[in-house]
């Protein structure tokens, strides 16, 4: 069975009696969603920069709405399981295809509907051309966006389910919201302006230019996690990193091997020798029969594979914990934000459906504090070491 077959939502993945959401790099409430401000801000600054002497200030109030509107399917994904929303979620509405097909339809009802509303032979805001054209640029802005992010997205779908993730930044980043709203704050201030569009189009160029550094830094710690890992005779790992929230230096490490997994942290504002926490890598006949199940299959999808798992006594059962690899905040592999388990007899038979879980930490003041502190060091701790000094 190939995982498109496993993952076939005609029919529902049981939910279990751990029905729960899951939470963000930060360890808030987190449903896999950009945050819908940032979504809003893009859509607006596409949208203003590229048809603002077509439609004005309208393009940017309509750009919004339609930057958002993707999200949609986070609220017909509440009525699902908790396994089918990973699937529903960043699905169809995230497509490549999604834009271009409802963008033209949607552009098309609302000049219908302005064309309406003004009446016979009288002037309106735009030709149908602009305004189908800010609906799919809008619309596709919300997918190319998420595609940065680690929870990625369904850029082929319905045709495929691949997941997509660049691994560029997290979902909240208050500096990438920041360059939109000043540039939509400056067109704003020059509405009417013959460079009104100005503003808007440098905030989408320096937007742009601010995920593309995400990928480098990413990249970056990943070349400098590995030539450490070398230079102390550790070999045979392959090295992944991930974003943490809020900002760009600060990455989660992830290297594995045949035999164990490590995890560790790195700034690339400053990088200094790296703290690894490690776990041996683990698998049972139990742990098979879990990721054979529909939730299993649908889980490690979702997880592009990063996963890692142990099998505990319960009494006289044995619970199998698989945890998500990519999210966490410590140095403990089993201790990811999020995972699936399942509970086994001794015979190897499954109880109930598998549950999702969470590992929420707690988040305050501190534990923010802390994270900007580790993502700007002053000095190091251990030995500064940089790639190539």
């Amino acid at each position: 069975m190939n995982d498109a077959e496993k993952i076939n939502l005609s029919e529902s993945a049981g939910s279990g009696g751990l029905s729960v959401g899951c939470v963000s790099e930060a360890g808030t409430v987190y449903n896999g969603r950009m945050d819908p401000i940032t979504q809003a801000a893009l859509g607006a600054a596409v949208g203003h920069a590229a048809f603002h002497r077509q439609l004005g200030t309208k393009a940017m109030a309509i750009g919004a709405l339609a930057g958002m509107f993707p999200d949609i399917d986070s609220f017909y994904g509440a009525l699902e399981g908790p396994f089918a929303r990973l699937v529903s979620h960043r699905g169809i509405t995230h497509s490549v295809f999604f834009g271009p097909v409802v963008g033209t339809v949607a552009g098309w009802a609302w000049w219908r509907y302005l064309r309406w509303r003004a009446g016979p032979d009288q002037p309106i805001v735009g030709s149908l051309p602009a305004w189908i054209g800010l609906f799919i640029a809008a619309l596709l802005s919300h997918p190319l966006l998420d595609w940065f992010t680690t929870f990625g997205t369904q850029l082929l779908a319905p045709v495929a389910r691949t997941r997509f993730a660049l691994d560029g930044v997290a979902v909240v980043d208050p500096a990438y919201t920041a360059i939109l709203g000043l540039g939509l704050l400056g067109s704003r201030l020059l509405k009417g302006h013959a460079r009104a569009g100005w503003p808007t189009l440098m905030a989408v160029i320096l937007s742009t230019a601010y995920l593309l550094l995400g990928l480098r830094i990413n990249d970056l710690a990943e070349q400098e996690a590995q030539r450490q890992l070398t230079a102390a005779g550790l070999h045979g790992y392959e090295v992944r990193a991930y974003p943490t929230m809020l900002q760009l230096p600060h990455r989660r490490l992830v290297a594995s091997s045949a035999d164990e997994v490590r995890i560790g942290y790195l700034s690339m504002w400053r990088p200094c020798e790296i703290e690894w926490g490690s776990a041996a890598t683990y698998t049972s006949s139990n742990v098979e029969a879990l990721l054979a199940t529909r939730e299993g299959a649908i889980y490690e999808w979702f997880a592009g594979g990063r996963l890692i798992s142990r099998e505990f006594a319960d009494g006289v059962d044995l619970i199998v914990k698989i945890v998500d690899l990519r999210y966490g905040y410590t140095l403990e592999p089993m201790d990811g934000m999020w995972g699936i388990q399942a509970r086994f007899d001794r015979n190897g038979k499954l109880i109930g459906r598998p549950e999702r879980f969470r590992n929420r930490p707690e988040v305050n003041g501190e534990t923010v504090g802390k994270l900007f502190a580790d993502a700007f060091p002053k000095t190091c701790a251990h030995t500064e070491l940089f790639a190539g000094s």
